[in-house]
């Protein structure tokens, strides 16, 4: 059966992330409770709160900045939506950090995140993000799995699709793969380099966060 998981950030005002949890709508069947070293204390007094009630995690993202913080919150994401649950960020409590990494982990995964606002809580409806077929993260993936650069087209391809002998199928791989490549620089997922007659290709932040998510 399907559970609905709380993503919780904390700092200073757990008063107030209590409320927003009870006011937000939905059941709170699991809580992640997200702090930094400012929240600590107050993330410990919330745990022991939703303990007696849910399962409950405590995440310390001290020292975390923008793309880990979402790297971390993706990861979460993709778990549990793997398991087919429905997941919420909680910003009530948020710092500047937590809320833009949240923004871009709703963006990419199509998740829903709300705050406690003086009118009550506001849930924040990310439009659709663009997807990317099976063949594009491929390429993202193994970025990742050569360690996030390749010095060379042909070396991409070659881990992609193996050797290949026949001339035009060659010709015809170099093609496809460079129009991927091109779509992914454009969309920030990757960068690339012209080293000589090479063109060294990288992964950057955000493609590794959609391998998180959809790779």
């Amino acid at each position: 059966m399907a559970e609905v998981v709380h993503i919780v950030a904390i700092e200073t005002n757990p008063n107030a992330v209590l409320e927003s949890l009870k006011n937000s709508g939905y059941p709170v069947h699991r809580s992640y409770i997200v702090h930094r070293k400012k929240g600590a204390e107050n993330a410990e007094n919330l745990s022991k709160i939703l303990q007696s009630l849910v399962e409950t995690k405590i995440l310390n993202f001290e020292g975390k900045g923008l793309y880990e913080s979402l790297w971390s919150i993706l990861e979460i994401l993709r778990a549990e939506m793997d398991r087919g649950n429905l997941v919420l960020i909680n910003l009530t409590d948020a710092d500047k950090t937590f809320i833009m990494a949240s923004m871009m982990a709703a963006q990419i995964s199509g998740c829903k995140a709300y705050f406690l606002s003086d009118e009550g809580i506001m849930l924040i409806k990310m439009p659709p993000s663009k997807s990317f077929n099976e063949e594009r993260i491929r390429i993202l993936k193994v970025l990742i799995e050569e360690g996030g650069v390749v010095e060379s087209i042909n070396r991409l391809i070659e881990l992609i699709d193996g050797k290949v002998e026949d001339q035009k199928k060659k010709l015809a791989q170099r093609a496809r793969i460079s129009y991927y490549i091109n779509e992914l620089e454009e969309n920030g997922l990757l960068k690339t380099e012209r080293k000589g007659k090479n063109l060294k290709v990288e992964i950057t932040e955000l493609g590794k966060a959609y391998v998180i998510m959809f790779g």
